[in-house]
């Protein structure tokens, strides 16, 4: 069975939605969700990767409402400590931050919520510190691609739970191996539906980009010293029916690869959009784990609902047609592990894949 971890619904119907998609899937299971408070919240850290700015005023009492109401309903939840910008002493923030994450973390342990997702090395050391109780999980936003990285991070941490490899190795099966034959008893969980860039230079800076307090004067930075430069620079770098073709999302069928290297928890994305809001981006988790189920459940879909950046892009292939022609899981299985070094050189396989999508979709607008 895969476990699933989406992000948590901001309303109680919507967690009863997540029950009904369970009732409705056979291979896979949501079973835990993750959230941060918004940057509107006044008992926000200022550690957390914000992703949504809400017009209300909240505080950690209305949260705990929702959150305790979706692990009545059986979730499991985590709370994501996930900016990575460094801890400078030197700030005059410094203390307070610390005074607010004191504070979280004391209200946090009296709901026996002890799970944090964290991307700071220094403030997991923290953690660890003062807060033994409380579980240690890796965010992507470690962006670790290398064996060694994690052999060091789990010497020096070795009461870590779970780690969320980076983006970029989603399909490097041979890394995914070795991390699971060295760390048998280690969590380690990939994400889905996330539609990056393969190899994006921005990917980190993006992530330490999220603003952490509300600022008007932002208004008036130059656009490149602004956190949505990173945004339109994403979309000049992803315009390109080879960049969509070496994207690093997993798509519902090629899910079992990862079951047969020991790999049964994954992560869906999308709490950054307006659907995830309302309530309606939850189709999308539907599409996506009924098509690990079964491929025939979701071939009439387009294309664009099962990636999370691409749903509002002007692509209208649907799965079946255009299946064929992307890069095949089983070639990565074999060779994923080479694409740090030798692609667009001696492996020109997902340029192949972009030629033969362009020569038989010829009607179609190719400029995502």
């Amino acid at each position: 069975m895969n476990e699933i971890s989406v992000p948590m619904p901001l309303e109680e119907k919507f967690i009863d939605k997540l029950l009904s998609i369970n009732n409705q899937i056979e291979k896979s299971k949501i079973t835990n969700v993750y959230f941060a408070l918004p940057l509107s919240d006044k008992d926000k850290t200022t550690f957390e990767q914000n992703r949504m700015l809400l017009q209300n005023i909240t505080d950690f009492n209305y949260w705990k409402k929702i959150i305790n109401y979706s692990r009545e309903k059986g979730f499991d939840f985590i709370y994501l400590l996930n900016s990575p910008k460094p801890l400078f002493n030197e700030s005059p923030f410094l203390l307070k931050q610390l005074e607010k994450l004191d504070n979280l973390i004391n209200k946090l342990r009296s709901e026996d919520l002890k799970k944090l997702r964290i991307s700071n090395i220094q403030l997991m050391g923290y953690i660890a510190k003062h807060y033994p109780d409380m579980e240690l999980y890796v965010s992507t936003s470690f962006e670790y691609t290398q064996v060694r990285q994690i052999q060091n991070l789990m010497i020096k941490f070795p009461q870590i739970k779970q780690i969320v490899p980076s983006h970029d190795v989603n399909k490097n099966f041979k890394f995914l191996k070795t991390i699971r034959k060295l760390y048998p008893n280690l969590n380690i969980e990939i994400m889905l539906n996330e539609g990056c860039l393969g190899g994006c230079p921005f990917r980190f800076w993006h992530a330490m980009s999220f603003p952490t307090i509300y600022n008007p004067k932002i208004k008036e930075l130059d656009d490149d010293l602004k956190s949505n430069w990173f945004n339109n620079s994403c979309s000049i770098l992803g315009n390109t029916l080879e960049n969509f073709c070496i994207g690093k999302n997993i798509y519902p069928w090629e899910v079992e690869e990862y079951s047969k290297i020991g790999i049964k928890q994954f992560k869906l994305v999308g709490r950054n959009s307006e659907e995830f809001l309302s309530g309606d981006y939850l189709k999308y988790f539907l599409l996506f784990l009924k098509g690990i189920d079964n491929y025939k459940n979701i071939e009439d879909v387009k294309l664009k609902y099962l990636i999370h950046y691409y749903i509002r892009r002007n692509m209208d292939f649907k799965v079946k047609d255009i299946k064929p022609y992307l890069p095949n899981i089983k070639y990565f299985v074999k060779k994923g592990h080479l694409c740090a070094s030798i692609c667009g050189d001696e492996c020109r396989y997902c340029y192949n894949c972009a030629e033969n999508i362009r020569k038989h979709f010829k009607n179609y607008n190719l400029n995502f």
